[in-house]
């Protein structure tokens, strides 16, 4: 699990559910956790290299309200040379029921040439060995 809270009134809309930049906020908020299970987070790298994303697609299956209770967990699908592919995957912490979803492409990224930058070779042997764990 990589996110875990509940859903306030003031991040809901005139509709009374979950504003749609809350989802994205508590995908953040997962993206981050997850990052650093990983050990891809980089806050040792005195602020030169971080994570960009360069896709995002999300899916609503069901309205979120104010008081539901909501987690996120993480998977790993694909490690490239460059990008890597992360699912989020947010349900509702009462009913156990899916109800939205962040699929996302991302890079490390050099933030002094502002450019991607390839994954580490060890890093990247590491993941993989992660990702087959999971199959």
């Amino acid at each position: 699990m990589t996110y875990k809270g509940a859903v306030m009134a003031w991040e809901c809309d005139s509709n009374r559910h979950l504003n749609v930049m809350y989802y994205i906020n508590k995908f953040e908020h997962a993206g981050h956790n997850f990052e650093h299970y990983l050990k891809i987070d980089h806050h040792d790298q005195k602020d030169e290299i971080g994570m960009v994303v360069l896709e995002q697609t999300i899916n609503y299956y069901q309205e979120v309200f104010e008081d539901d209770i909501l987690y996120i967990e993480s998977t790993l699908l694909e490690v490239g040379n460059k990008a890597f592919r992360v699912l989020h995957e947010m349900y509702n912490g009462r009913s156990k029921e899916r109800v939205s979803t962040m699929r996302l492409v991302l890079v490390l990224f050099d933030k002094i040439n502002r450019k991607a930058l390839p994954f580490p070779k060890e890093r990247k042997l590491e993941l993989q060995n992660y990702l087959n764990q999971l199959s």
